[in-house]
Order: structure tokens, then C-alpha cells, then sequence
């Protein structure tokens, strides 16, 4: 969903950044290959032991893949962010994304203690799309924090 989504809203892209390569992490980049032909595919993970793993399942399903050695270098290297991890620290800082147009799809962050973005990336962002407002409000991470520090723009959420 988050690949058709990223077609309707941001356009015509040809490279894709995954952070996080848990299951859903890998599903993603499946799904994107398959509906995606010739995308571009960069990966991160802070385990090596993940990052073999992943890689062993991409070589056997003949998926091509750049795994990449930091966030920083997958923000560089992508028009497209997605960041699907567990994390309960931010990671993804706006000094990796604002140096062009960049469209992030941040899918770990569903519970208020769980957050993958600095509140600065939200408070910069033109347009924040969720599911459900309230609910998003109450459970995302980065939303509750941004809101919390006045770096958060109603104005700029839609459904």
C-alpha cells in the first residue's frame, strides 16, 4: 500500500530507501520490486547479521538490492524513505533529508514511545498524510512529540 500511496502522491520515482529489515522491512522491498521494475533499491539495517539475512533472501528470490552503511547515505541516495523499525529513539534527521524533495513513508512509529523521526523533519515536512487523525495523534510517536514541542502544523495533515 505504502508503494501505490507513494505513486499517487509523490509521482514518478525511481529509487527507493528501506530502513528496517525486519519482516515487514522485507516485504516492502519485495512488493516494491515486483511493482516497480528497475527501481532502485537501497537497504539498512544496523545489524550485520540482519543485513546477511536479508541479502541471502534477496540473492535467492533474484531481487537486486544496495545495501548502504548509514541512514545518511540511504537519504542521499533516495527519493523515496521508507522507515519501518522498532525504534524508541529518532533517527532520521533533517539535515539527511533537506537537501531535495523527498518523500518519507514512516511506518514503525504506532505506539507514543516508539519514534523514528527528529520532531524538526515533521515541523519541515510540506504535507503529513495519516489514516486516522485522531488515532494518530494518541499513537504516533512522532506526531506526540512534535506536537508536545509546538513543531507541529495541523494545517499540514490530511487523510
Amino acid at each position: 500500500l505504502s508503494i501505490l500511496a507513494t505513486d499517487y502522491i509523490y509521482g514518478d520515482f525511481s529509487s527507493l530507501g528501506v530502513i528496517g529489515l525486519g519482516k515487514y522491512g522485507l516485504a516492502i522491498v519485495e512488493i516494491a520490486s515486483q511493482l516497480r521494475k528497475g527501481i532502485k533499491i537501497n537497504i539498512f539495517t544496523p545489524s550485520q547479521q540482519r543485513m546477511e539475512k536479508a541479502l541471502a533472501i534477496f540473492r535467492s528470490e533474484g531481487i537486486d538490492v544496495s545495501p548502504k552503511d548509514s541512514i545518511k547515505k540511504i537519504c542521499e541516495e533516495s527519493e523515496v524513505i521508507t522507515t519501518i523499525t522498532k525504534a524508541k529513539d529518532p533517527f532520521l534527521k533533517l539535515e539527511y533529508v533537506n537537501h531535495k524533495r523527498i518523500h518519507i513513508n514512516a511506518m514503525g512509529s504506532n505506539i507514543p514511545e516508539k519514534i523514528e523521526i527528529f520532531p524538526e523533519v515533521i515541523k519541515a515536512s510540506n504535507l503529513i498524510i495519516v489514516e486516522e487523525l485522531e488515532q494518530s495523534l494518541k499513537e504516533s510517536g512522532e506526531l506526540v512529540i512534535a506536537k508536545k514541542m509546538g513543531m507541529l502544523d495541523m494545517s499540514k495533515i490530511t487523510l
